[in-house]
Parts: structure tokens; sequence; C-alpha cells
């Protein structure tokens, strides 16, 4: 695929999230697969765009026509942004009192700065290999003790904790999760906000090379030091009391029957909504309940096949 349409399918693909782009992150997010496309080539390329009937420009922003609606769409959301960024790191530093957590960051509509107000803020959990059950009942636990938890419908400035993966196995794998532009876009913003275990993320980020495959630029640079979270001691204290406790046979007991439990009652749910992109093993644990991914790509896939085929 050449540059052309390379930019025209990543405009495509935010223009149905409702988000315009700059010039710098219409060439951060660009469709892969990773070759090299020099920024001068890159502008050109983008301004010959512009002066033809599918793509504009207007302060900045860059959209396909008839979409000029979105500028204000993304003033507002960007706002809203800023503002559950920080209700997020109120609510994240808490975690670290989950025993055995490793590394917690942020996925979804949030890294794009691209939040409506219902909004809420889908986590990526990581968590010591052998207590991946465990740290899923304490973080449960916890986020419903702070009534934050995602629940039915109360949604907004809720955590949705959506996947899980162990330290050992970080690799996010097709039968979990499809491997397409859209998983790659949000796996590629993935933020994190609090890394236990220092190094982590960087072997997420080494471990999901296949990002490669739809990203021209992979890995980003995504390790803000604005959103990471430093835990109070007594967080930390607690946390590795609490993992001292359960780190022998007693841990073993609790992982095994807590792992049994939870899985029955996840694959008994999913009898009832098969519609819903689950995924259940000892090393990852993936809910995408009512997921629009499918929809999404589908829509994608027709919008681009219209203006870049052409």
């Amino acid at each position: 695929m050449d540059l052309e349409k390379k930019i025209i399918s990543t405009l495509v693909y935010y223009n149905l999230l409702d988000r315009p782009l700059t010039e710098l992150e219409i060439y951060k997010y660009l469709l892969g697969p990773s070759r090299e496309v020099f920024f001068f080539d890159f502008r050109q390329v983008l301004a010959n765009l512009v002066m033809g009937k599918n793509i504009l420009a207007e302060n900045g922003l860059y959209f396909l026509s008839g979409r000029s609606d979105l500028i204000k769409i993304r003033e507002k959301r960007l706002k809203l942004a800023q503002l559950k960024w920080k209700k997020l790191g109120k609510i994240g530093r808490w975690l670290a009192l989950v025993p055995f957590i490793r590394l917690v960051a942020v996925t979804g509509s949030l890294t794009a700065y691209n939040t409506r107000p219902g909004s809420d803020f889908d986590l990526l959990i990581v968590a010591k290999s052998g207590r991946l059950w465990l740290t899923r009942i304490f973080t449960t636990a916890l986020l419903a003790m702070l009534g934050k938890r995602r629940h039915g419908q109360l949604t907004q400035d809720r955590i949705c904790l959506n996947c899980y993966l162990s330290d050992e196995s970080l690799e996010i794998k097709a039968e979990a999760k499809p491997r397409d532009f859209h998983s790659a876009q949000e796996y590629g913003r993935l933020t994190p906000i609090l890394e236990i275990e220092p190094g982590l993320y960087q072997k997420f980020i080494r471990a999901n090379n296949w990002l490669g495959d739809f990203l021209e630029f992979y890995p980003w640079s995504n390790e803000q030091t604005a959103k990471k979270i430093k835990p109070a001691k007594f967080l930390s204290i607690s946390r590795r009391l609490a993992e001292w406790l359960l780190k022998g046979k007693i841990g073993d007991w609790l992982e095994n029957w807590f792992g049994r439990w939870q899985t029955r009652r996840i694959r008994q749910k999913n009898e009832t909504q098969p519609s819903d992109q689950v995924y259940v093993s000892n090393q990852c644990l993936m809910f995408h309940p009512q997921s629009k991914s499918y929809e999404l790509m589908k829509r994608f896939n027709f919008k681009n096949k219209q203006l870049v085929d052409h």
C-alpha cells in the first residue's frame, strides 16, 4: 500500500471515532506494516491530498470531507479527557494495594483524549504468574468497595477491567483478541499508570511486536511521567505483606479454587451472551461485553474501499 492510501486509511479510522487528527498524529498513527517513511515525504503527500476532494484541513486538523463538525467535538472531548485523567489518577493510586498486581495500564478512548461524558476507564492489568485469579478477585473487590467498578449501566468514570495478563505471558494472542488495525491502535496507545515491576511495560511492547504488522511506527512512546502514579508507602507495604501471606500453599489453594469458580461463572454467563468477546485462561483474561470492534472494522473496511480503491 502506498503512502497516500495509508494516510487516507488512518484518517478513515479516526473519523469513524469522531476524532480529527493533527499532522503529527496522522504520522504517528499511520497504517502499517512498518516501513521507512520520512516525515518530509509524508508532509508532501498529505498536502497533495488536501488539495483533492476527500481530505480537508482546518485549524491544523485533518478530516474527511463533510466532517468539519469534528473540530468542535475534538475540543470538547480533549478538555473532558484531561479532567478524566485526573479522576483516574485518584482512583488508580489505590490499586497499589492489590496483592500480586505488577502493572496497570490504560487503553480505550482516554488514551486518544477522545472521551465522552459517560465514558468509563478501560484498564489492562498484569499480575504475577500463578496469581492471576487472586489478582482479579482483589482488584474487583477493592473497586467495588470504592464504588468505582463498572457494573450494568453504571459506567461514567468507573473502572472497566477488561484485560488481565500474566507477567510471564504478556503477548495478546490472536485467539484472545482479533489482530487488526483496531486492536493495534488500541494497544499501541496503551499508557502505563502504575508499574510495580520496573521494565514490565517495555516487556509488554517487545512481547507484542505483532502490532508492527498494522502500524507504520511501532512502538510508540507512551511512558508519560505525568500519568505515572507513585504509590503511597503504606499501600505498598500492605500489598507486600498480603503477598507474603499468600505466597505458599494457602495462596496456591485459593488461586486454584477461585480460578475454577470464576471460570465456571464466566462460561455460564457467556452461554447466554455469545456475542461478547470473552477469552479465559490461566495466563490471560479478556472481557469485551457487547464489543463494537467487529462493527467498527466492518465500517472501516467499507469506507476504506470507497476512498482508497477509487
